[in-house]
């Protein structure tokens, strides 16, 4: 059993790597917020000025600095819907095209073990469809149904990381982190010795990680 002082000192361990983690994750959420309104406000401006790709341009970039709730994420995707349907009505059916590709884009560059934009990229596959078949329509000899069967096929790609893999990833870094902490917590008593055995199960624990880590970077 470990002495009283060796679990006091991992319990501080602890507790300031948790501390740090929660730091940081608050860090990345602020700059995600901040940058994703400047972008938004760029969209707006662009949009005040009829220049509709930049527009469209500051708003997928908004979209993608995702943090869960933010409201210049929600505008992101509403300014992009926004900008598809306005160019259809307008008969300009390419910068439509180009902003359903921006909000299916979005949505699957944002997705994590689940796609968070469900929705939106439903909306965008189907209006792609449309818009591919009527496309195809408009060339001579055209079979609609042939064209619309394409275009699904072609939206039905998918080069995203699967979500094994990111499961994998996730896994591989839990086990390299918990390999290491085994190693350094139990592994070496406080004078300085070496627990063979469990300094084994770390260095164990930790290659597997390690390589279960590397696998899923190749292979996302």
């Amino acid at each position: 059993m470990p002495s009283a002082s060796l679990r006091a000192r991992i319990l501080r361990n602890l507790a300031a790597g948790l501390m740090l983690a929660v730091l940081a994750v608050a860090v990345l959420t602020a700059r995600a917020v901040s940058e994703g309104e400047r972008r938004m406000r760029q969209s707006d401006e662009a949009f005040d000025r009829a220049d509709l790709p930049g527009a469209l341009l500051a708003a997928r970039s908004a979209a993608v600095m995702y943090a869960p709730g933010a409201p210049h994420v929600r505008r992101a995707f509403e300014r992009m819907v926004a900008v598809a349907v306005g160019a259809e009505a307008a008969g300009q059916r390419r910068t439509a095209e180009s902003a359903w590709r921006a909000v299916r884009a979005a949505a699957l560059e944002t997705r994590h073990l689940w796609v968070v934009h469900r929705s939106e990229l439903a909306r965008a596959d189907e209006n792609l469809a449309r818009l591919a078949q009527l496309a195809e329509a408009d060339k001579p000899d055209a079979d609609p149904k042939l064209a619309l069967a394409r275009a699904k096929a072609e939206l039905a790609r998918d080069d995203a990381p699967s979500t094994q893999f990111v499961v994998a990833l996730v896994v591989g870094f839990a086990l390299a982190l918990g390999g290491l902490g085994t190693v350094g917590f139990s592994g070496v008593t406080p004078a300085g010795g070496i627990v063979l055995g469990r300094a084994k199960l770390g260095v164990v624990l930790a290659l597997a990680g390690a390589a279960m880590w590397t696998f899923a970077v190749w292979r996302a």
